[in-house]
């Protein structure tokens, strides 16, 4: 057996057990299962070969702080902190998108981007962000950084969109799959960051964030290697 078939294997259980410990209120075993998610998924993508693109690495190391930081999402500098290193982390993801569309010598599939949808797509993201902003209702405090946050991620999507124009098959369509699930858990995120959580939100969030990470990660391992093991 492979090695990243245990990774697998491993990854497919953490999650699991982290979902499971969100319903069940198990507080320590919630925590200590989160904070294993992304180390696992990081194990997944060295295993596979993801040496070509390397901004994934930082990409899940950032995600990996931002969860820890966020275990105590109840405090403000946590919940700051968190946001810029989840922030970062999409801008890494940006710049592997920018790799795979063949620039600055990945020897990529375009080595372009495909205006025509880009200025179809602009206008509606436009209006998604601000959506998205009304739905959060920010305190006036963090109304820059939420904006920010919010437009780096309709960022993330477009580039992960362009992905998929110039590569439309499996592994594009799991990377531009793992941009909407990363803004699907992040506005359910920041919702319930400024209310009270309930366990079905937390399960959403999770349940999200892990397919988000996970999906872009084994896109990108399919678009290098054509296979998954």
């Amino acid at each position: 057996m492979k090695i990243i078939l245990i990774f697998y294997a491993i990854l497919i259980l953490v999650s699991i057990l982290h979902v499971v410990s969100i319903i069940l209120k198990k507080e320590t075993l919630r925590r200590i299962s989160k904070c294993l998610i992304v180390p696992v998924l990081l194990a997944v993508y060295i295993a596979g070969g993801g040496n070509k693109y390397l901004f994934p690495i930082p990409a899940l190391i950032l995600g990996w702080i931002g969860d820890v930081l966020l275990i105590k999402i109840e405090k403000k500098i946590h919940f700051i902190l968190g946001l810029a290193s989840f922030l970062l982390g999409h801008l890494c993801y940006i710049l592997t998108f920018i790799q795979i569309l063949g620039f600055f010598g990945s020897g990529g599939t375009a080595g372009t981007i495909h205006i025509p949808a880009v200025l179809l797509l602009i206008p509606p993201m436009i209006v998604l962000g601000i959506i998205v902003f009304r739905l959060v209702k920010p305190p006036k405090e963090l109304y820059i950084p939420v904006v920010i946050y919010i437009y780096t991620l309709v960022a993330m999507t477009l580039f992960g969109f362009q992905v998929f124009l110039f590569n439309p098959n499996f592994a594009g369509l799991l990377i531009l799959s793992g941009c909407l699930c990363f803004m699907i858990s992040d506005t359910i995120l920041a919702y319930y960051t400024f209310r009270k959580l309930k366990i079905s939100g937390a399960v959403f969030i999770m349940a999200y964030y892990i397919l988000a990470q996970t999906e872009i990660v084994l896109g990108i391992l399919l678009l290098k290697t054509g296979a998954l093991c």
